[in-house]
C-alpha cells in the first residue's frame, strides 16, 4: 500500500503500512537505536523484540496514570547514559500513552533527536500516531503539558491489532466513527459508514480503512496543524469524552468515551435545534450506542466530577463549558463555548436515560 507523506512546519514525515511484522528486522539494525516498548507489548511479542540488547531496550508501564513527569524523567536518565547523543535515534513501541511519553521525550531531549513510531493499537493507528501532539497529564489535569513533534517515521501494522481486547479495539471504533462523521454528508452516507464499522469488526479492509481515516486528519492538520482552529472540531465527543474518562477513573478508554461523548454533544446539538431529531435517533441507535460495548456503572458518571472536568478542560475561553458539536443534516462540527452549567445538567441527565443507566 502507498504510503502517506505528511507535511509539517517542524519537520515532514512520512506512513508506511505493513501487512506484516518483518520490517522490524530492519530496525533493529539501525546504529545509535534505542527501543521504548510497552511492557504488555513486548511480552506479546517477545519473539519480534528479542535480539535488542539490554542496554538498548527500555520497557514502559504504559497505563494513564504514568502519563506523567516522572516516567519522561525515567526516560531521560536511561537515553542520557548514552554515548551518541543529538544523533540517537529513539523507537518506541506502543499505543498513544507511549505515544504521548516518548514523543514529549524526543522533543525536549537535546532540542529534539529522531524518533520513530510503531503504534500498536487500533486507536494510536486510526488518529494519534499523526497529528504532532505530544501530551501529558499533570495531577488530575488531562494533557496539559506538552506540545507538537511528529516522528520522523511511522510503521502502521494491523498485525498487532490481533492481540488487542474487544473493549480496546472498540476504543479505535469510536476514533473511526468520529473521523467518518466529520467527513462522509448524512443521512445519504450513513449507511456507508456502518458498513464501514462492521467491516472492521470482522477483521477485514483494516489497512485501507485506517489509511482513509488518517487521510481525512491529514486534510484537517495540513491548514491548522498547531490546533488553533479548523483542528478544534476533532474535539466532536472529547469534551465530554474526557471528562467522562477521569470521572470513570479510565474504567472507560478513551475510545469509547469518545462515542459516549459524541452522543452527549448530539442531545446539545438537538437541543438547540442544529440537528433534527430523525437524524439523532439514527445516529444513536445506528452507530453510537451498538459500539460501545462495555457494561456501564452510575458510578463512572458522578455530575460533580464530570462538571469539574469540564470546567477545567482547556479549550474553555469564558466562564460557560466548552464543547464541539454536530450541526445540520450533513454532520459538520461546530465549537460552543456557551455551555451554561444548567445546560449541562439538563442533558446530562438525557444521556443517562439514553444509556438507560439507573
Amino acid at each position: 500500500m502507498k504510503s502517506l507523506n505528511i507535511k509539517s512546519n517542524i519537520h515532514n514525515y512520512q506512513v508506511d503500512f505493513k501487512e506484516n511484522l518483518s520490517f522490524i528486522k530492519t530496525l533493529l539494525k539501525l546504529e545509535k537505536a534505542i527501543f521504548v516498548i510497552d511492557k504488555n507489548v513486548y511480552k506479546l511479542y517477545k519473539k519480534e523484540f528479542k535480539n535488542i540488547s539490554k542496554d538498548k531496550l527500555l520497557l514502559l508501564d504504559a497505563i494513564e496514570e504514568k502519563k506523567t513527569l516522572k516516567s519522561v524523567q525515567k526516560i531521560y536518565e536511561f537515553l542520557a547514559k548514552e554515548d551518541a547523543k543529538k544523533n540517537i535515534t529513539l523507537i518506541s513501541v506502543g499505543g498513544g500513552i507511549t505515544q504521548d511519553i516518548t514523543g514529549f521525550v524526543a522533543s525536549t531531549l537535546y532540542r529534539g533527536i529522531r524518533w520513530i513510531f510503531i503504534p500498536t493499537t487500533f486507536l494510536a493507528q486510526a488518529d494519534s500516531c499523526i497529528g504532532s501532539k505530544t501530551s501529558l497529564n499533570f495531577k488530575s489535569y488531562k494533557n496539559i503539558i506538552g506540545g507538537f513533534y511528529p516522528p520522523h517515521q511511522i510503521y502502521v501494522a494491523p498485525k498487532f491489532l490481533q492481540t488487542l481486547n474487544k473493549k480496546d479495539f472498540y476504543s479505535g471504533i469510536g476514533e473511526v466513527i468520529k473521523f467518518a462523521l466529520l467527513k462522509e454528508k448524512y443521512p445519504k452516507n450513513i449507511d456507508k459508514i456502518i458498513d464501514m464499522v462492521e467491516s472492521l469488526k470482522a477483521d477485514k479492509n483494516q489497512l485501507q480503512i485506517i489509511r482513509k481515516t488518517m487521510s481525512v486528519k491529514q486534510e484537517y492538520i495540513a491548514t491548522d496543524e498547531f490546533d488553533t482552529g479548523k483542528r478544534n472540531l476533532f474535539n466532536y465527543g472529547h469534551c465530554f469524552g474526557h471528562a467522562l474518562e477521569n470521572a470513570s477513573h479510565y474504567k472507560i478508554p478513551h475510545g469509547i468515551a469518545v462515542t459516549i461523548g459524541m452522543i452527549y454533544a448530539n442531545i446539545v446539538s438537538c437541543e438547540r435545534g442544529l440537528i433534527s431529531k430523525k437524524v439523532f435517533n439514527k445516529l444513536n441507535n445506528k452507530l453510537l450506542l451498538p459500539n460501545i460495548y462495555m457494561k456501564l456503572k452510575l458510578s463512572y458518571f458522578d455530575e460533580n466530577i464530570l462538571l469539574e472536568s469540564m470546567k477545567n478542560d482547556k479549550k474553555r475561553v469564558g466562564k460557560d463549558l466548552t464543547i464541539v458539536i454536530a450541526v445540520d443534516n450533513d454532520i459538520r462540527a461546530k465549537k460552543l463555548d456557551d455551555l451554561s452549567f444548567s445546560e449541562f445538567s439538563k442533558t446530562y441527565s438525557q444521556l443517562l436515560k439514553i444509556l438507560e443507566i439507573k
